[in-house]
């Protein structure tokens, strides 16, 4: 017979627990606990070290889909404001964006202590209010006589109610005992509406059970649009000019065709980076083409220009230009030169000077 692999890593049984439902009164928060119990003893197990390296979309599918990850998010959020659990970036890779978390067990030991002892104090009340109220322990002794009262009064209420047909005049100006419960009806209504506004003032908690409870087609639609977790999942991308399929296509092949060793090679990350920074993709092309005409070499040319265009990088001959033209435009403004051609300036009374020896000599102020 084939020996069955070990499941024990693949599979995790998530138990909902009291005890850890009354310290953080959050039904994910609690499940979470154990999860990462689980995981602790796994990784000290295997790997001598407390940290746990999950995506939040492991732990969606480890719960089944039962919580959405917002309600994920929320509950591990509110897990570290209490101290049960620690999170870091990976600090061996920088572009790594998923949280490591470490469950601290030591405060979650002294929060479950803490728990025990008032569960024990309240018992200890229970117990000695019972012993100096024995009459709260004991059977009710006139059950019967209640049972024979209240047959009395329903016999009474049906007599009222055959006595109108019985009758041949009804005095209508008397009020029939009859009519008592019908003369509540009132007050039980305005009891329910009361019922109603009470409700209607802990609807958030509600929608939140209901999300917790039976997860809908939303919770799984919600893993594409969350790929980017925990970083720029919440940048508005609004800001941005949002380029078309079409010009984006074009600045891809444009990038394909750019001559260069190793040659530029089209990734995922690259289609991201020029529909993200649209506005700097043109300065970072052409710093890009600079880089190659005067490094020595370039190793990355994609990481020279995703570092280009997030930071928006321009070529020095660029920067120069505008530099120049700024003097030129201050400088004609102060009648101090009247035109400029190439290099070359020309001052008020015709005379052409190098623009740089001008620029020297006129500061921008």
């Amino acid at each position: 017979m084939s020996s069955i692999p070990s499941t024990e890593r693949f599979s995790v049984l998530v138990i909902l627990r009291r005890e850890y439902l009354d310290i953080t009164g959050n039904f994910c928060a609690a499940k979470l606990i154990e999860y990462f119990r689980h995981w602790t003893k796994w990784k000290l197990k295997n790997h001598r070290s407390a940290w746990i390296y999950q995506p939040l979309k492991r732990i969606y599918a480890d719960l089944m889909g039962e919580h959405s990850l917002h309600v994920i998010r929320s509950a591990i959020a509110l897990l570290e404001e209490i101290g049960i659990i620690e999170k870091q970036k990976n600090p061996g890779n920088g572009q790594d964006r998923t949280w490591q978390y470490k469950l601290n067990s030591e405060v979650l030991s002294k929060l479950l202590e803490r728990g025990r002892c008032k569960t024990e104090h309240s018992t200890f009340n229970a117990e000695q209010y019972q012993r100096s109220h024995p009459e709260v322990s004991k059977p009710q002794q006139h059950s019967a006589v209640e049972l024979k009262k209240s047959e009395e009064v329903k016999t009474e209420i049906l007599d009222c109610n055959q006595e109108p047909e019985q009758a041949g005049v009804v005095d209508y100006d008397q009020e029939p005992v009859c009519e008592t419960p019908e003369s509540q009806q009132p007050q039980t209504s305005s009891f329910v509406d009361e019922q109603e506004q009470d409700y209607s003032t802990t609807e958030p908690d509600i929608h939140e059970d209901r999300s917790l409870a039976a997860p809908v087609a939303s919770n799984f639609q919600n893993i594409d649009s969350a790929s980017d977790e925990d970083d720029d999942a919440f940048d508005s991308v609004e800001k941005f000019i949002q380029p078309s399929q079409q010009e984006v296509q074009e600045i891809l092949q444009q990038l394909r065709e750019i001559p260069c060793t190793p040659q530029f090679r089209l990734n995922a990350e690259i289609q991201r980076t020029v529909k993200r920074y649209w506005e700097n993709v043109p300065g970072a092309i052409a710093y890009l083409k600079e880089a190659i005409r005067t490094w020595k070499g370039i190793k990355s040319p994609e990481a020279v220009f995703v570092a280009a265009c997030k930071e928006g990088r321009k070529p020095q001959v660029q920067h120069a230009k505008s530099d120049a033209i700024a003097w030129f435009e201050w400088a004609r403004r102060q009648r101090i030169v009247i035109a400029m051609s190439g290099e070359t300036v020309y001052t008020s009374d015709g005379e052409p000077v190098a623009l740089q020896e001008m620029m020297r000599r006129f500061p921008l102020l």
